[in-house]
């Protein structure tokens, strides 16, 4: 009988002591998370501001919050997919977060290319904090990236004009060139002027511009020192011409798998503060590609005072473009150019 008791007894001690272990695993498990390493795709080199300095910042922030349970990785230079696919990785979950510009997706997101319109944006800092506060505004923006939580959206600094042999001053000046386009709208920009827009990567402009097969390139100055573009460039002409807007975004899933606290500290870094430190790690290149270029020899034609009414009065009919094209597809065109043209006064200060 004795015999029985104490068998009994070891028998609910450990059926005790499993439930205590088992309950202290599933709140600690339910505290503190699972792991998880994220996926990080872009289409920039490895070396670029955007991954050596703003995606391991961000990917370090939430490692050191999580207490190590959030690990990532960098795939840089399209080595998990095309530029163009980068949005839908997000989408489908074959990267956790992926950057690209929106524009690689033509049409997809109509309402960011107001950013392209020309003498919007002064610099990348400027054009983030704009597009960045269009999307808080405007709840068609958020439409736009609704399959994904958009972590920040940002811009590159203002697309330039640089030729090898041509100098450009006065609108007339690129009628009949043949010019490298970063966007749809940039060639409407280009067409509006009398040039031929030429689509390309800007991985072939150096060459392009080198051997002739284009006149003219439009790019932002961190093309100049990013992709070594000042060794070709000796004619730069800067009046803001167009900008190119970016996304980096998360797949919602891997968002929503996140604990409660780690998703909270997510929410704290997403919009504003990485839209502005994205776009200052443009500026900075902007302004080393600017000094490599000066160093190489290279003339710069400032587009202002009474030379850029110029522009703006051969470039004015984009606007009203613009508008009827976006409200034709429903959207509010008209008010999101004007918020966009007050914001362009406000974000300077």
């Amino acid at each position: 009988m004795r015999r029985f008791w104490r068998k009994g007894l070891i028998v609910f001690v450990i059926i005790f002591l499993t439930v205590i272990l088992t309950s202290c695993h599933a709140v600690t498990s339910s505290t503190k998370g699972e792991s998880k390493n994220l996926v990080i795709s872009h289409f920039l080199p490895g070396n670029h501001p955007v991954q050596q300095q703003i995606f391991k910042e961000f990917g370090d922030k939430l490692n050191e919050h999580s207490e190590g349970r959030i690990t990532y990785d960098i795939y840089p230079s399209n080595a998990l997919g095309a530029s163009g696919s980068q949005y839908d990785m997000a989408v489908t979950g074959e990267a956790d977060i992926a950057l690209s510009v929106h524009g690689y997706t033509n049409g997809r997101f109509p309402l960011v290319t107001v950013l392209e319109l020309p003498f919007l944006t002064e610099s990348a800092e400027h054009g983030s904090k704009i597009i960045s506060k269009l999307y808080e505004e405007f709840p068609e923006l958020q439409e736009e990236h609704r399959d994904t939580i958009p972590l920040w959206l940002f811009t590159a600094d203002p697309a330039q004009i640089v030729s090898k042999e041509k100098r450009i001053e006065y609108p007339e000046d690129l009628e009949g060139l043949r010019v490298r386009s970063p966007s749809p709208l940039a060639n409407d920009i280009l067409e509006q002027l009398g040039a031929v827009p030429i689509s390309m990567p800007m991985g072939d402009v150096y060459e392009s511009l080198e051997r002739g097969v284009i006149d003219v390139a439009m790019i932002p100055l961190e093309a100049l020192y990013a992709y070594n573009l000042y060794e070709v460039s000796n004619y730069i002409t800067v009046g803001h011409f167009s900008s190119t807007p970016f996304y980096s975004v998360m797949n919602k899933k891997t968002y929503d798998s996140l604990p409660d606290s780690e998703r909270e500290f997510l929410d704290k870094l997403r919009g504003m503060e990485y839209a502005v430190k994205s776009g200052k790690a443009w500026d900075i290149s902007g302004e080393k590609g600017r000094q490599l270029a000066e160093e190489h020899g290279a003339e710069f034609i400032e587009i202002e005072g009474e030379l850029l009414v110029e522009w703006q009065e051969a470039l004015e009919p984009l606007y009203n473009r613009w508008i009827d094209d976006m409200e034709e597809k429903g959207y509010p065109g008209q008010k999101i150019l004007d918020r966009a043209f007050e914001l362009k006064e406000e974000m300077r200060e």
